[in-house]
């Protein structure tokens, strides 16, 4: 799993420090502060100086909603979807939000630091664990999976959805105008061309991935010499340069659009890779335990619950580092 770098006042800080310090935002913020946590959240601060600057840093990002009077607060998450969340938890979300969203926690040497800013200005976007469908000009269809944007660019002469980050998956519609558009994803690594198709688009890790359900899709790499078509039942990929070879998918591979999680002896690693996918803060995994394999399916809308059973079915162990920071590790003889 990739780590980040996190910038306050100019100087790189870990990720996990800035979550912990959007959590005592939020706890602050939650009307609920016990004096224990108030004492605590004191010796966290003078606990290194990385944290005095994360929560400096955080302070003054988040200042509109420490202004918020308590009426406001309540009016404002009673807005929210039901669900049996506190208002404490919302308020962190809430926190973590806009301090990590928009408000420069990272900094231009960050790998993120694009991908953010791109999908920030992007025509359509989800946060994190949100799935969103919307109809195109031309009556495509489109599922955004978690965290992802596009923009929509049709003009006379193709239809073009630029991928600026995430997963989406396509039902193209018939093209019954003159002249004839193609119906194209754009990504940062090439372009997948729909040929009648119902297919999936995922940028990841330097690689733009495709799995076709229904039709064919034509891969092209931006800076490549080939194509390739990738039939129904197959899944291919690309990089700038070059093609990936293509392989079977299973359909398991769009359960995302259930609200669903399908592993079929998946090695822990790749499960909380994927689960990390849906899930604010990060997920570890131990290099003793990232081989053990992992089956079921999984409900993407309670992930806490996922996580909390793993003991049940595997001999870990997992530890909540804070909200945002959770870490699986082989289990401790007791």
């Amino acid at each position: 799993m990739r780590t980040a770098t996190v910038y306050a006042q100019g100087q790189p800080i870990d990720l996990a420090i800035a979550m912990q310090a959007a959590e005592w935002l939020a706890t602050l913020m939650s009307g609920e502060t016990t004096p224990a946590e108030k004492s605590a959240w004191q010796q966290w601060r003078q606990a290194h100086p990385d944290h005095e600057r994360a929560w400096k840093h955080i302070e003054s990002a988040s200042g509109g909603l420490r202004e918020l009077d308590a009426q406001a607060c309540r009016t404002a998450l009673a807005r929210r979807p039901a669900a049996p969340v506190s208002r404490r938890n919302s308020l962190q979300l809430l926190a973590w939000g806009t301090a990590i969203g928009i408000t420069g926690w990272f900094g231009a040497r960050s790998p993120y630091a694009p991908d953010m800013a791109r999908a920030a200005l992007a025509d359509i976007a989800t946060g994190v664990n949100e799935r969103r469908e919307l109809t195109l000009p031309d009556g495509s269809h489109v599922h955004l999976n978690s965290g992802s944007a596009v923009n929509i660019r049709y003009t006379g002469t193709q239809r073009l959805l630029q991928l600026v980050q995430g997963e989406v998956f396509i039902a193209t519609a018939r093209e019954t105008g003159l002249p004839y558009r193609p119906f194209i994803v754009d990504t940062t690594q090439g372009q997948a061309q729909a040929l009648g198709t119902r297919y999936s688009v995922r940028q990841a890790d330097g690689n733009t991935l495709v799995a076709v359900e229904e039709g064919a899709v034509r891969l092209t790499p931006h800076h490549g010499d080939s194509n390739r078509v990738i039939q129904a039942g197959q899944g291919g990929g690309m990089t700038a340069q070059q093609l990936l070879p293509a392989h079977a998918v299973s359909p398991d591979i769009w359960a995302w659009r259930r609200g669903l999680l399908l592993a079929d002896a998946m090695p822990l690693r790749d499960f909380l890779h994927e689960l990390s996918r849906y899930r604010h803060g990060l997920l570890g995994c131990d290099d003793g335990v990232a081989a053990l394999r992992i089956s079921g399916v999984f409900p993407l809308a309670d992930l806490d619950a996922v996580l909390l059973s793993l003991p049940d079915s595997l001999p870990v162990d997992v530890r909540l580092r804070t909200r945002y920071w959770v870490q699986v590790e082989a289990r401790q003889q007791r």
